[in-house]
């Protein structure tokens, strides 16, 4: 059973700043680069500061300064426990606008093998351990998760539809043109019925595997100290994200692979060792290629190697749906079939990044393509979300990069702070 509650959250005093927050929020913190920190940051009081931290000792003067903020009431806790409506609003490749809503809560913490919250995609151990140093210093949340559910129902978006329509509490704009606003719910006897249609879903990661699984860890540290019974403590519980992954705007966008030092000979061999098990179509040019993946209703790839002004649509020769729905993966077929078996790959280096890069969206990815520092780009169609809640159902996880939710969950709308 989930157990989903409102709570108070932090936030930036917007009787202070206004309800516009565009100048003090910031994209979650594994998207962002050198370039864009040094813009965030630019501004004294972004919480970039915090979910990054600064130079030397980062993440403890990250937490003074966090309690410098709400010593000096830069952030304020609302005195009433909430859920929160967070709509954004945006336009897909194509111009069609785009209305993605879901309920900002906080989730009880459960392991994996309970069942009920899901994993997809498998985590790295350095990555964890970051966040677990940021955790320890603010001991709180800083950033949400973002986390898929299924309510065959319908009730929990119909609440969300009639609820969203109230007075925003925060609103901003991001560098990518998206629309954020905040709406708050604070009717006990709403917030209720949240919660209880919340117990009989099952819940899925969309984003923030690595900071769920930092939360489990410093849930069980706190716990053996303190030896408190489970769901007791502040700790128990994480701050997400939920959408319905029935939800009109949610979208799944491709993230390509782009190859690079790989072995010339193997590259120069691709297209005739393809045709073993492929049907390979050639294409125009990556701007046909791309579509072509894209419109794809089967388990289509594209393989571009501008060295030989290659660039074949792929499809497996086998198109029955295998028993695994993992097998049925254009990104899995890549990596298992192409990567690894044909260019010499190890999941080692492709977790790790080694001679590949992972660039999401065909517009940026033509864009890194153009500067000459790689010798081939994979076009992989995106999993559906249906895939995707397969994939967690069966107890699997996905290829590293395998899924990009877009728009991302912002940080810096609302915090979660334990003891404060």
């Amino acid at each position: 059973m989930a157990k989903v509650i409102p709570f108070e959250a932090f936030r930036y005093n917007t009787d202070r700043f206004g309800k516009d927050l565009t100048r003090l929020v910031s994209p979650p913190y594994d998207v962002i680069d050198g370039p864009m920190e040094r813009r965030l940051k630019d501004d004294r009081l972004n919480i970039a500061h915090i979910i990054l931290g600064d130079e030397g000792d980062r993440y403890t003067i990250a937490s003074r300064r966090l309690q410098t903020w709400v010593n000096d009431g830069v952030l304020v806790k609302d005195t009433d426990k909430c859920f929160y409506i967070y709509e954004q609003t945006f336009s897909n490749p194509d111009g069609t606008v785009m209305v993605r809503s879901g309920i900002i809560g906080l989730l009880m913490l459960e392991q994996f093998e309970k069942g009920m919250v899901m994993p997809h995609e498998k985590t790295i151990p350095k990555h964890k351990a970051d966040r677990m140093e940021l955790m320890c210093a603010v001991n709180g949340d800083t950033e949400q998760v973002f986390l898929l559910y299924d309510d065959p129902s319908g009730e929990i978006e119909q609440i969300l539809a009639g609820s969203r329509k109230q007075e925003e509490v925060l609103r901003f704009v991001d560098h990518e043109g998206v629309h954020h606003r905040i709406v708050k719910v604070s009717d006990e006897g709403v917030t209720a019925t949240i919660s209880r249609l919340f117990e009989p879903v099952k819940i899925l990661i969309a984003d923030g595997h690595h900071r769920y699984e930092t939360s489990l860890e410093f849930r069980d540290r706190m716990r053996a100290k303190d030896g408190s019974p489970e769901g007791t403590k502040p700790y128990d519980f994480i701050m997400a994200s939920f959408v319905s992954f029935r939800n009109p705007g949610l979208v799944v966008y491709p993230t390509h692979r782009l190859v690079q030092n790989a072995d010339s000979k193997l590259l120069e061999r691709l297209p005739e060792a393809l045709k073993e098990e492929f049907e390979l179509m050639a294409v125009a040019g990556p701007d046909e290629l791309a579509d072509a993946v894209e419109r794809s209703p089967t388990k289509a790839f594209g393989v571009w190697i501008p060295a030989s002004r290659t660039f074949l649509y792929a499809t497996p020769k086998k198109m029955t749906p295998s028993k695994n729905p993992m097998e049925d993966l254009p990104v899995y077929i890549v990596q298992e079939r192409v990567l690894k078996r044909l260019l010499g790959f190890t999941s080692e280096m492709l977790d790790n990044k080694v001679n590949i890069d992972y660039v999401k969206g065909t517009g940026p990815t033509k864009f890194a393509m153009a500067s000459g520092d790689y010798q081939a780009c994979f076009f992989v169609k995106p999993p559906s979300v249906q895939q995707v809640m397969a994939i967690a159902e069966s107890g699997q996880k996905m290829p590293h990069k395998s899924t990009y939710f877009f728009p991302k969950i912002w940080s810096g709308a609302l915090l979660y702070l334990f003891g404060r």
